[in-house]
């Protein structure tokens, strides 16, 4: 078969050729398609990635702890690794997506691999951060995973105290498997993961120069598949208790959405030698930024890159009360928190807790003003009341404990119960996949002038997932391998899969 044809491999963490092995349904179709995609007698692991910029840095990382001989980590977006899942016996999934897709769909991919044996570690990475009091953190959490939805032999990851004794007040069956985790995201923050970003940080700088990033979270308001989302996904009528609080929250976000674009224009004549990035939640749609940011010079939106890179490599952070403001802060960048509106039924305490908070463009604009002058602009310091109640939501938001060490121990207790992972259909697909998209881009190559340019059939799907890059992950996993101590072996089954094991 043609070398470009063949799996990827990563050649710089590949130091061992891994034994040829033999697919677990063998046929001409699975020798074809180096369907040799499970290593007989291994145990293997399904890490789900839904949002790419938000969740495969931590997802790589874990890969790295939780690697050794005799597992592989499958790795890539959720619906590969869900479709995965279907096909094999004996795996361990990993992460959130299999629950509470839709109300009407609620456990029937959890349902799916439970037929096949498969044990569940039930993380979600949107775990603590909800606007209201302590009641409506409650029921959002509730509302968001609810304990009770799993197996008595599965576990359920909590990112601290409060939702962990929420968990346990439900009295689940899964009650004597929820574990305190934290959530690694919050981890990567910390400097000793710097040089997991330092390149990614350069080459931002290179191509933007000097920048103020501005973070949104108006996805009630401006949803990347409509407005009408969380409408049908309530299931709500005209006459529904839910219509006025949903339109009520939707004009809130509106409103937000509007002042910030405002803002990113004020920003842009004010700073004439910063660019204005514009980073959205991934879930909110773009149509409304591009149209008008084009018109707004040296302002743009950036969707694509790891959180974390952008902050470490901007001048300064504007937030509206989103997790982004956290993350900021953990990273030592000069967070600003503008609220231009108020109503404490939508705001998030939490993180509204860091940054200067700022309630009028003046005010956002002379603050900026005095700190991008400054050699160490100011950096927030909570009581220890606020950082208790922090502390109480995200477990790791201290350089003391460690979520990767935490989850890791975790996948291996149960792991180790687990008899080896084997196949009950044919993988060959997964890898055909890989085949043909690359056949197709040796033939766009080739003939550009007759070939149409691609686009992706779902554009917010695209957004959160456009693919993996062997180029970027190759180096993010080469410091995992170093930070690690294990040998780890990248290959890349297509833009949507790839698997890590240890060498």
């Amino acid at each position: 078969m043609p070398a470009f044809l063949r799996p990827i491999r990563s050649p710089a963490l590949d130091r061992q050729q891994p034994s040829p092995s033999t697919d677990q349904t063998p046929g001409l179709a699975a020798r074809l398609f180096h369907a040799d995609f499970l290593q007989p007698g291994t145990k293997a692991l399904l890490f789900p990635v839904e949002t790419i910029s938000r969740e495969l840095d931590f997802k790589l990382v874990l890969a790295g702890y939780c690697a050794r001989p005799g597992n592989q980590i499958f790795l890539g977006n959720h619906t590969d690794i869900y479709e995965l899942g279907k096909r094999l016996r004996h795996g361990l999934y990993v992460g959130k997506n299999v629950l509470n897709v839709s109300p009407t769909r609620l456990r029937v991919c959890y349902d799916d691999l439970k037929q096949n044996h498969c044990r569940v570690i039930y993380l979600d990475e949107e775990g603590a951060i909800f606007a209201g009091g302590p009641n409506d953190w409650k029921e959002d959490m509730i509302r968001k995973f609810d304990p009770r939805w799993l197996n008595a032999e599965d576990h359920a990851c909590a990112w601290g105290t409060f939702q962990e004794q929420l968990y346990h007040d439900l009295k689940p069956a899964c009650d004597k498997n929820i574990a305190l985790t934290g959530h690694p995201r919050f981890s990567l923050c910390h400097d000793r993961f710097l040089p997991l970003y330092q390149n990614e940080i350069n080459d931002l700088k290179r191509q933007h120069g000097k920048f103020i990033l501005v973070s949104t979270n108006f996805t009630r308001g401006n949803f990347g598949t409509g407005p009408e989302y969380f409408f049908k996904r309530y299931h709500v009528t005209p006459d529904s208790p839910l219509r006025s609080p949903l339109i009520q929250e939707f004009a809130y976000h509106q409103q937000k959405l509007a002042i910030f674009i405002r803002l990113v224009s004020r920003l842009s004549d004010s700073f004439p030698d910063h660019k204005i990035i514009l980073r959205p939640h991934p879930s909110e749609g773009h149509a409304i930024y591009q149209a008008i940011l084009k018109y707004i010079p040296r302002a743009e939106i950036q969707v694509h890159g790891s959180l974390t890179a952008w902050l470490r490599a901007a001048d300064a952070l504007i937030h509206c009360g989103c997790t982004t403001g956290i993350e900021g802060w953990l990273c030592g960048t000069y967070v600003l928190n503008y609220q231009p509106l108020h109503d404490e039924r939508f705001e998030r305490r939490i993180p509204n807790l860091v940054g200067e908070r700022c309630e009028a463009e003046d005010d956002v604009i002379a603050r900026l003003s005095t700190a991008l002058t400054l050699e160490e602009p100011p950096h927030t310091t909570l009581t220890p009341e606020a950082l208790a109640l922090m502390k109480s939501l995200i477990d790791n938001v201290e350089q003391s404990t460690e979520s990767f060490e935490k989850l890791a121990r975790l996948v291996a207790s149960v792991e180790d119960e687990l008899p080896a992972t084997t196949a009950i259909a044919s993988l060959a697909l997964f890898a055909r996949r890989g085949v043909s998209e690359r056949l197709k881009r040796a033939i766009r190559s080739r003939y550009p002038r007759f070939i149409k340019p691609w686009k992706p059939r779902n554009t917010y799907q695209h957004q959160r997932f456009p693919g993996l890059d062997p180029v970027v992950i190759d180096s993010k996993l080469a410091f995992v391998s170093e930070l690690t101590g294990r040998p780890l072996i990248a290959k890349y089954w297509s833009s949507k899969l790839m698997s890590v094991s240890c060498g």
